[in-house]
């Protein structure tokens, strides 16, 4: 199976989320000023973002904003991967191999490889993990247990 091991973070990540007490979401620190409500919320909007508009040319589709409480903000995280997932599913190895056009980005970042539509959702599993890294970062600043990965 293509990318086996792409919801592994999940599974510790999503009962952490589940049981985190909602003022650790939004907590923010001097020396660190991202929250984990701003992570989860970039993690799942970027998968839209990359899976739809740059793979398949579609219109994303979260509405996930700064008013958005933890549970609508795990809702969309676990939406988006069910909806990624069923299209991966869908995809043979000719559509994988499919070039895919990246846009310009302000930074001057350029994808390292070739940017099709595999590397593409490898790029959304990498970026995930990425991520993922700094929940704990910020739970440790911030004075919270952190998930257990």
């Amino acid at each position: 199976m293509l990318f086996s091991y792409r919801n592994d973070i999940r599974k510790t990540l999503i009962p952490y989320l589940n049981k985190l007490d909602e003022e650790f979401w939004f907590k923010k620190s001097d020396v660190y000023p991202t929250n984990l409500a701003w992570i989860i919320s970039h993690i799942s909007s970027s998968e839209d973002y990359w899976v739809n508009e740059i793979g398949l040319k579609k219109s994303c589709f979260l509405k996930l904003n700064d008013d958005c409480s933890p549970k609508e903000i795990v809702d969309s995280y676990i939406q988006i991967r069910h909806y990624t997932d069923d299209i991966l599913h869908t995809l043979d190895d000719s559509q994988l191999n499919q070039l895919v056009e990246v846009p310009k980005f302000s930074d001057g970042w350029t994808p390292p490889s070739v940017p099709t539509l595999n590397w593409l959702f490898n790029h959304v599993y990498t970026h995930e993990a990425y991520h993922v890294g700094q929940i704990s970062i910020i739970a440790r600043i911030n004075g919270f247990q952190k998930p257990l990965f």
